[in-house]
């Protein structure tokens, strides 16, 4: 690995690599580790309306961009938003590859990841806040799942995922509910602020 693919990791930035835009997104906090993410099929930057549809082997990576509608992901398909707004929901149907959303917002605009065959990173040390203004779902996640850092305007539930749960220094104005999730989730030793109900797992803890 070169000295510049180890210096676009550090800074999560977009990339040129073999003439392809490939983004590369933090996954800094345990129990993921860094590496980029594939590269991109398709890029959008600025303004842009209408739904997107992610089809399967295709990878849509929202950078700088303000996208009016919702977007979805079927499976085998890929997102990556990182510094952008998306007014509507995000949902990832079971079988989706992987997803990354950093420094990120949604307007009236839920996030469902169901089945994900890789990491789903919502949050990390590296991206700035991001502010989710609806309910963030993982249910079923094969290979662990991140929130961290990030304003959730309403609840947050983790089910039945594997490979790790990092739920950490999140403001969440709803309910927090984990169930059937191997291991239990952990917060990385960065307590989350619940506004509604604590259940389930090491997510009951108060200081959790």
């Amino acid at each position: 690995m070169t000295h510049l693919h180890h210096h676009r990791i550090r800074q999560g930035i977009v990339a040129t690599l073999t003439g392809a835009l490939a983004v590369l997104v933090p996954w800094t906090i345990a129990p993921l580790t860094a590496h980029a993410a594939p590269e991109c099929t398709e890029t959008i930057s600025g303004p842009n309306s209408g739904v997107l549809n992610v089809a399967a082997d295709q990878r849509l990576c929202l950078q700088d961009a303000v996208q009016d509608g919702a977007v979805n992901v079927d499976p085998d398909g890929a997102l990556s938003v990182v510094d952008s707004t998306i007014t509507g929901a995000i949902t990832l149907k079971s079988g989706f590859s992987d997803f990354a959303f950093c420094g990120s917002t949604t307007v009236r605009g839920a996030i469902s990841a169901t089945g994900g065959k890789g990491a789903v990173l919502v949050g990390g040390a590296d991206c700035a806040a991001n502010t989710i203004d609806g309910a963030v779902t993982f249910d079923a996640n094969q290979a662990g799942v991140q929130l961290a850092q990030s304003y959730v305007a309403d609840a947050v539930t983790a089910s039945a995922n594997l490979g790790g749960t990092t739920l950490s220094g999140n403001q969440i104005v709803g309910a927090l509910t984990c169930t059937s999730n191997e291991p239990e989730p952990t917060n990385a030793g960065v307590s989350n602020t619940v506004g509604g109900d604590r259940s389930g797992q090491t997510c009951a803890v108060s200081t959790f």
